[in-house]
């Protein structure tokens, strides 16, 4: 009844299953029959392959005499790459175990629709990731509307009120003179909300006047020191890269405004081989960027400049370490 049961495990296994005797003789279970309709298996070059004397990249165990790769797998779990009847390729992972003296059980799975689930799993995570950093922005711009723009109409309008019970014309005309500041000051307010969302001169005169008006803002606004190096060979690029380029660099240095404790930092923007790069460096305190995305809440401004990235193709790389600054870099395909 014992063995009947076991037997049965073995042929109705997901995986596909091979015992390989001593004397030669093989067992399949039903998966591995199945596997063998669509795709050749080379049971002596996966067994070769699982105790070290090939790789899935070399094909002869003369090559694969110092490669890195063959060690970072052991015969309990390792790849194996196939090849389907029709000379496609697919990727598999193999475990090998002795069962006895001598019988050795190999378990073949395939792993690419593993990998789309975990490809959607993960574009899942990133779009409630996106959502979540979309409601921030939502409620930071609410808070502004509400602190900033609110209360200064609701000033005005009770000045304008008090206009109503003044009989003196020169301190009403006075007043007048305090409403009309009170309004350029508002206007201005509304200006800088509008940039921050959209800068105009991005879309008016381009990626580098665009940068240069957003670090003199800084500079003014914070005294910080910016030394910009830009060495481009066009003036305009596409709307996606100008737009992606400009808020990494604004969330790059407003970062080492914050956290990174300096008074002066270099910002470069070049061409290179089909590529837009944008290096942001400071030689401030650093951190672990480990640590930061551990850490609960830290690190989505880093998520979120790398989500950006990969929105058009490109990559997102932070060099930091403690008390050695931190370097931004972003490397954004040219259209």
């Amino acid at each position: 009844m014992k063995e009947h049961f076991f037997e049965q495990v073995f042929l109705e296994a997901s995986d596909s299953l091979y015992l390989l005797f001593e004397t030669g003789e093989v067992r399949k279970n039903k998966a591995a029959v199945r596997l063998e309709e669509q795709v050749k298996v080379p049971l002596d070059r996966i067994v070769e392959i699982a105790n070290g004397k090939g790789c899935v990249l070399h094909t002869t165990t003369e090559k694969c005499l110092n490669c890195e790769v063959k060690e970072t797998w052991s015969p309990s779990v390792f790849p194996v790459v196939l090849e389907t009847n029709v000379g496609i390729q697919e990727r598999f992972s193999g475990s090998l175990s002795q069962v006895d003296d001598t019988i050795t059980l190999l378990s073949l799975r395939g792993i690419e629709n593993q990998e789309k689930m975990q490809q959607v799993i993960d574009n899942k995570r990133l779009i409630e990731y996106v959502n979540q950093a979309h409601e921030t922005e939502r409620r930071a711009i609410s808070q502004e509307l509400h602190d900033g723009l609110a209360q200064s109409i609701y000033s005005l309008m009770l000045d304008v009120r008090q206009l109503k019970r003044m009989e003196n014309k020169g301190d009403i005309i006075q007043r007048i003179g305090s409403i009309d500041e009170d309004f350029v000051s508002l206007l201005q307010e509304v200006k800088q909300i509008a940039i921050d969302l959209r800068p105009t001169a991005l879309d008016d005169l381009g990626l580098v006047p665009a940068i240069e008006a957003l670090l003199h803002r800084i500079m003014e606004t914070t005294g910080l020191i910016v030394h910009f190096i830009p060495v481009l060979s066009q003036q305009r690029f596409s709307e996606r890269l100008e737009t992606v380029t400009y808020r990494v660099l604004q969330e790059s240095v407003m970062n080492s405004v914050k956290y990174a404790a300096v008074d002066e930092l270099w910002v470069t923007l070049r061409e290179h081989e089909g590529q837009l790069i944008l290096e942001v460096r400071d030689h401030g305190i650093g951190f672990s960027p480990t640590v930061v995305g551990q850490a609960s809440g830290a690190g989505l401004g880093l998520l979120h400049m790398q989500e950006r990235a990969e929105s058009v193709g490109g990559s997102f790389k932070i060099h930091s370490e403690v008390g050695e600054g931190t370097t931004v870099s972003l490397k954004l395909p040219i259209d």
